[in-house]
């Protein structure tokens, strides 16, 4: 009985040694086993991986290169003259019916067009008498406009002043002699403030534009005095003429597209 008696008392001690010894052989046994695992996938990366190996072979930079030399020298954009893409070739009826392109055509467009001459157009101003017979006297003058681009504007016209006053080309300034029967007369021109003696029926000339004649040698035609504002057709093309000066003309396509054209060489 006492022999029981002690086992019991130490019963609580047995069975926690058998559960530390038991913990201690589980941690011995997952050491163990964690070291093989180990050891086993490094066996297996040798496997793989291990080996005769191929070389790197080098990256073809050959492309880039020649991306990059092309980048340092841009090609240069025709944007004006034979270029289709903005300024597109014009088609023309021929007289058996077929069509054609102009620009196949040696002469043709505004590159056949002459400017063989131009003429300025003139502002002319006269005095040319005495209105009334007392004062304040007005003073008549003939005024063209030929300038102008509307053709009703160019006719010839009188205009009257007393002195000092003005209209919208000039002014009256002073009046040289008697009142009634001056010898001269001067005026000031609005536009630039230039001031002219006129005596009597003495024209002033003052060139304020030009008219321009043309020739187009492929179809055997010409125009006199052409203006600002007026139309040629070339090859069955109509362009207008946008500027006129002394020596060169500017033209503008059906596409905008505008040509300067020098006055032709003396030969």
């Amino acid at each position: 009985m006492q022999f029981l008696t002690k086992i019991k008392a130490h019963y609580e001690k047995i069975i926690l040694g058998a559960v530390l010894l038991g913990v201690a052989a589980m941690a011995l046994f997952l050491t163990k086993a964690a070291g093989d695992e180990r050891d086993k996938l490094a066996d297996q990366l040798k496997t793989r991986v291990g080996g005769k190996q191929n070389a790197v072979k080098p990256v073809d930079l050959a492309g880039s290169v020649a991306a990059l030399e092309r980048l340092s020298q841009p090609a240069v954009v025709q944007l004006a003259g034979e270029h289709k893409t903005f300024n597109p070739n014009t088609w023309v009826y021929k007289s058996d019916g077929t069509i054609t392109p102009v620009g196949d055509r040696p002469g043709s467009g505004t590159r056949g067009l002459l400017l063989n001459a131009t003429q300025p157009l003139n502002l002319t101003i006269s005095y040319t008498a005495v209105a009334g017979t007392a004062e304040p006297y007005r003073y008549q003058f003939s005024v063209v406009r030929d300038h102008e681009r509307k053709a009703e504007k160019r006719r010839p016209t009188t205009v009257s002043l007393t002195e000092g006053t003005k209209n919208d080309l000039f002014a009256l300034l002073e009046i040289h002699g008697p009142k009634d029967n001056p010898t001269e007369v001067v005026i000031e021109l609005l536009e630039g403030g230039e001031r002219v003696t006129l005596p009597k029926d003495k024209v002033f000339a003052k060139g304020l534009a030009f008219s321009a004649d043309l020739a187009y040698p492929i179809e055997n035609r010409s125009w006199s005095h052409k203006r600002v504002d007026e139309t040629i057709v070339l090859s069955g093309v109509t362009y207008k003429i946008v500027a006129i000066a002394k020596d060169e003309i500017v033209v503008s396509a059906p596409n905008r597209v505008r040509t300067t054209i020098k006055i032709s060489a003396v030969p």
